[in-house]
């Protein structure tokens, strides 16, 4: 065995670039925390301000995007429960201003404000509204002629957009409903406010060891 010492040559590892966990941006010299997430200067600032920062940010476009496809599942859980039993129940709407808003805060990883509870409370909005289109078509089936689905889709979207008004032909069913739409658009309201967030920093930003 060779009493010569082996020497292995060190490889240098490039320090890691840390971002901004709630925009993405690439993290100079200092840092904060915002939510247990490592933040640049102005998603801290934004974030004491109790909203994101601004409404065009990655987090923003992150919760509507979920919310977009929260809504879109509770326009199909809504329009396939009434098509499949034929009942009518405004209660759903409570349900799904709930997911919206969880979908939302989960697509922001918890951050909230204005712009999030607008958006949230047109998603839910529309979701209901807008489930009047595939019942719609579903009862009328037979009589739409072969290839002409997606022209008559177009001619229900004011229909539907309309309906929770229409439904005002009968007052005490229609107002029921509208109160309760309400109260779903309420809870997607309240479930996407800006939380109370402690902001902690700043913090020096250490390279990485090589």
């Amino acid at each position: 065995m060779s009493d010569t010492p082996q020497f292995s040559t060190a490889e240098y590892l490039p320090p890691k670039i840390e971002r901004c966990g709630l925009c993405g941006t690439p993290l100079a010299s200092e840092y904060y925390r915002v939510h247990g997430q490592t933040a640049c200067a102005s998603c801290a600032a934004g974030a004491r301000s109790g909203q994101a920062n601004g409404h065009n940010n990655t987090a923003f476009t992150r919760a509507l995007l979920f919310g977009i496809g929260a809504a879109a599942v509770g326009l199909a859980g809504y329009a396939a429960f009434t098509i499949a039993t034929s009942f009518y129940i405004g209660y759903v709407a409570l349900g799904v201003g709930y997911i919206v808003a969880r979908a939302m805060k989960f697509g922001s990883r918890g951050l909230g404000g204005r712009p999030f509870q607008i958006v949230a409370v047109i998603l839910t909005y529309l979701a209901i509204a807008l489930a009047e289109i595939p019942i719609a078509l579903w009862q009328f089936r037979a009589r739409i002629p072969a290839g002409r689905m997606l022209a008559v889709f177009i001619r229900f979207v004011p229909v539907g957009l309309t309906s929770p008004i229409r439904e005002m032909r009968d007052p005490i069913h229609g107002l029921i409903n509208l109160v309760i739409l309400f109260v779903g658009m309420q809870i997607a309201w309240r479930g996407t406010a800006a939380p109370r967030v402690t902001v902690e920093g700043p913090f020096r930003l250490t390279p990485a060891a090589s």
